[in-house]
Parts: C-alpha cells; structure tokens; sequence
C-alpha cells in the first residue's frame, strides 16, 4: 500500500521545497497588506522585489515608501550633534611646542576677530607665523590622529561618498583596506565625529580619521568638482518635507535598489540606493549580504551600481509631518 502512495506525494515534496527555495523574509511594515491579486501572488513569487531598508526587509514599493518616509521625517527634525570641545587650543598648543610665541597667537586671534571668517590655523598660516606643515601637525596632535603627508590620485579610492558632503566637512577618502574592511579619511580643518559615525552606517564599514594639509585637501577637492559625478544626486536647500519624500520615493520607484540607507551628516541627509547592474532585483538570503564598502571596492565584479542622493538642508526649522499610505510617488524624476 505505501508503494502505491509514493507516486502521489512526490508533488507536495516538490512543491514544499519550491516554496523553500523562494522564500523571503517577512514585510517588516506592521500594516504590509501583502499582494492583493492573483496576478500579484504570482509575480511575487517569481520575481521577488522586495528592498532591505537600514538592513529591514519591505516586500513591496509601497511598503518601503511608508518606511522611507517615516526615516526622512525623523532624519529632517533631528538637532545635529554638538561639536565637543577641543582639550587644548590649537595657539596654546603650538605655543608649548615652541612654534608660535603668545604676542604671534593673540596676533592673529586678532586678525581672526576683524575679518570674521577662517580658522585660527588658517590665519596663523597667512600671517607667517608657521607653515601649513606645522599647524597640521599640530592638528594631528590636537585630535590624536595620524597625519597623511602626501595624496596620490591614482590609489585615492572612488568617490564613495557625495562630494557635497567631501566639501563641507573638508575631508577626502584616502584608502580603503579590505583586510580590516576600514576606510581611511582624512579632515583638513576639523575632525568631526559625528561625520565618521554616519559614513559607518550608510557604508557599514570602519572609519578612520586622519589629518592633512588644508590646501591639500582643497586642491584634491577642487579637482575631484572637475570630474563627472553621474551617480551623485544634489538637491537643496530644501524646508519641504513633503517634497523631499516625493523626491526619494519617486527614485526608489524608478531604480528598485536592493538595498537603501541614508543617514543625516550636518546639514545634509544621504540616501545610498545600492541598485544592481542591469535592473531588476533580487532578495538576498538574510545573514548572507556583503558590506557595501566592500561591494563598492568589488563594484566591477558585482555589478553593484549606488545612486547618491544628497539633501541639502536648510537652516530654518520645520516640525515633523505624518505621512499616510495613501500617498504614492511621482513618475519618473528628470535626469539633473
């Protein structure tokens, strides 16, 4: 009797491991409503376009556009950290190394107040009282990090990060080392923090500050404003929240990454969308997805292409707005 019964129960086996095979993680959206239609059943299985947001699975567009919006209302509202306090000026610094003389520091602290601009170094250094070298050396001990002594264009990794961003912090990627998965940054005025914290969350890697001449890093910069940037997307400054959402959701719409992040830096909110080569995409068994600062480093191997869209903050403050289900994103954005 079970010999008869065998040829009847290899289909449900075949059908319990298909279902294995396409499996996919749980809508993280409390109030995911699933595929409604059979035709949505079906398209769903066969090709799954779910997206990981902050490493949280949505199974469908309009479930990551509640989730994304929900992200940018908390991001906008979000009171950037304040900068700690340095342990010793830069001028009494150079002064107990016997580099500068207190009548040389009070000097252009003076010409710092009269002409309201520029850092304390940067006018020690017009004024003659030191050379670039030495007040970043100075730097380097002030903030307890390394100094980067030379740039070579040729190793300087790609633009991983927005050159927004590059600018307004005055820091440039150096290296970027596989073994210890840690990208290595250099600040040319001063070594914020709170910036390396959020380049670890949207690169999920290691960072590492260092310190390099200012007109270094300005002339890098400079010629890094000169090269196209066909990734990296700059809107702003923006108050609307509303539009801001639009924006983003319509580019999720449009380029269905695998995997999207953003964190706030300062004055601007980052959104990486990781999207595949080719279009279309794919749900990554959980526990078996690679660090996108290594993805970025494999990019030719992988196939991985990230978008970059940079907000631009403004200064005026706004309250956060509710967003609702019902909205849903804009066509298309024009090419910029």
């Amino acid at each position: 009797m079970p010999n008869l019964l065998s040829p009847l129960t290899w289909p449900a086996n075949w059908i319990k491991r298909r279902r294995l095979q396409t499996a996919e993680p749980p809508c993280a959206l409390a109030s995911c409503p699933g595929p409604q239609s059979l035709w949505q059943r079906f398209q769903k299985r066969h090709r799954p376009n779910g997206t990981f947001l902050q490493e949280v699975f949505y199974c469908q567009p309009q479930c990551l556009e509640t989730a994304l919006l929900g992200q940018l209302s908390r991001l906008r509202v979000l009171a950037p950290p304040s900068q700690p306090p340095n342990r010793i000026p830069l001028g009494l610094l150079m002064v107990a190394r016997g580099k500068l003389s207190h009548l040389e520091v009070r000097a252009a602290l003076e010409a710092q107040r009269r002409a309201r601009y520029g850092k304390i170094g940067e006018w020690i250094e017009k004024l003659g009282f030191a050379t670039e070298q030495e007040v970043t050396t100075a730097l380097a001990l002030q903030w307890g990090c390394p100094v980067a002594r030379s740039f070579d264009p040729s190793v300087i990794p790609s633009p991983v990060i927005p050159l927004p961003i590059l600018e307004a912090f005055q820091m440039l990627p150096l290296n970027y080392a596989s073994a210890t998965d840690t990208l290595y940054i250099a600040f040319g005025e001063r070594v914020d923090h709170a910036a390396l914290y959020a380049i670890e969350k949207i690169l999920n890697c290691r960072t590492q500050p260092c310190v390099a001449g200012r007109k270094s890093i300005a002339r890098q910069l400079d010629f890094m404003r000169q090269l196209p940037r066909p990734s990296d997307v700059e809107f702003g400054p923006m108050t609307d929240l509303a539009e801001m959402g639009r924006i983003a959701s319509s580019y999720t719409a449009r380029l269905t990454p695998e995997q999207v992040r953003l964190s706030r830096i300062g004055r601007f909110i980052w959104l990486r969308l990781d999207v595949r080569a080719g279009g279309g995409t794919s749900v990554p068994p959980a526990g078996s997805g690679q660090t996108l600062a290594r993805s970025v480093a494999r990019r030719s191997a992988s196939g991985s292409i990230p978008t970059n869209l940079v907000f631009r903050l403004s200064t005026d403050s706004a309250r956060p707005i509710s967003f609702t289900r019902n909205e849903r994103p804009l066509g298309a954005p024009q090419t910029p």
